[in-house]
């Protein structure tokens, strides 16, 4: 049977980019149940969904408290696919899959580092799990990559617990040991570029309103989901 998929969303989200990602996973993404956890954005009907105020002092904070109203829920499947509002399934998935990752933690932190204004707050986080991971004996590759990923419940309460970093998929990856493949991230920053023969897509708000990419992702799924309301 195939499993849920979770989408976590703040509770001000712009829901543009959410309204062709739900298109593309109807259309291309196996599934069982579609989930919203934390906010609600008007003018959908997820199948399910568990509204309540997100906690935290930062972003990743409050996605984290999203996270465990998802493990503890017992309605979800014990395995579900994590997504967020901004990806997009460009061809249809078969086969198993094999969680993504796009190398180690420490290159991704390299590629993030500026000499004069030292480590932006995301870098800081992925340091933070790095060094927790190196703590904990376990290995320290990047699985914050903009892909699916699918997510036991036991295994991510078990990294949730052991670590404190906000970065929650590199901990439940490299903690729990899961296989993965190889994949460049597919977060498009540029306003004129477009991988069109791309499996998956992801965009910023900026790059999805008005680059390339965002209207190729447009023009690919015109139709509405049914989780979209009339």
């Amino acid at each position: 049977m195939p499993h849920d998929i979770v989408y976590i969303l703040k509770e001000d989200i712009v829901p543009e980019e959410l309204r062709y990602s739900l298109r593309s996973v109807e259309k291309n993404f196996p599934h069982r149940n579609v989930w919203f956890i934390g906010g609600m954005p008007k003018g959908f009907k997820p199948d399910r969904s568990i509204s309540h105020k997100q906690t935290g002092t930062t972003k990743w904070g409050m996605i984290k408290s999203s996270m465990w109203k998802a493990i503890e829920c017992s309605e979800i499947s014990e395995e579900f696919f994590l997504f967020n509002d901004d990806f997009f399934v460009l061809k249809k998935f078969k086969g198993d899959f094999v969680n993504y990752s796009d190398g180690t933690l420490q290159r991704r932190i390299d590629e993030l580092h500026h000499d004069l204004n030292g480590l932006n707050p995301y870098a800081r986080t992925l340091l933070k799990a790095q060094q927790e991971l190196i703590s904990l004996r376990c290995s320290t590759v990047n699985f914050d990559v903009h892909l699916p990923m699918l997510v036991d419940k036991q295994g991510m309460r078990k990294a949730l617990k052991l670590a404190s970093s906000p970065q929650m998929r590199s901990l439940y990856g490299n903690i729990n040991n899961i296989p993965y493949v190889y994949h460049a991230d597919v977060k498009e920053y540029s306003q004129d570029k477009v991988n069109k023969d791309a499996d998956f897509l992801s965009t910023d708000d900026k790059t999805f309103r008005d680059g390339k990419v965002g209207e190729f992702i447009r023009a690919s799924f015109r139709k509405p989901s049914r989780f979209e309301v009339d």
